[in-house]
């Protein structure tokens, strides 16, 4: 009997998470912006440099650049599983919004300006 029990009880919690899709959509989108805005700007301040760039000062810039393609990959890869393990359609397309649309938007803006 209580095998039962500990059945339903796991799949309720399961449908309760993917009842909160649009809440948590909500919040993946506040949260994505906010993250991208703070890898954008620490791409941007490292680069920030008085006078000609030294040997440091580019290590320096291509190493920031590399730690945050690793949190923003990273970042990307884990929300779309954890998201699509428990099927929360419109958290998944808000990750992927918020995250790839200013991705494109970036190198189009990089390539223009070469």
């Amino acid at each position: 009997m209580s095998e039962i029990n500990t059945a339903a009880a796991g799949v309720g919690w399961y449908q309760r998470i993917r009842d909160c899709d649009f809440v948590v959509a909500t919040l993946v989108g506040v949260g994505n912006l906010l993250l991208g805005g703070m890898l954008f700007m620490m791409c941007l301040g490292s680069s920030i440099t008085f006078g000609a760039p030294t040997p440091g000062d580019t290590a320096q810039m291509h190493d920031t650049s590399r730690l945050a393609q690793e949190v923003f990959f990273g970042w990307l890869l884990v929300g779309l599983l954890l998201f699509g393990v428990f099927r929360m359609t419109r958290s998944v397309i808000t990750h992927l919004v918020c995250l790839i649309v200013p991705l494109i938007g970036l190198v189009a803006v990089s390539a223009a300006g070469r």
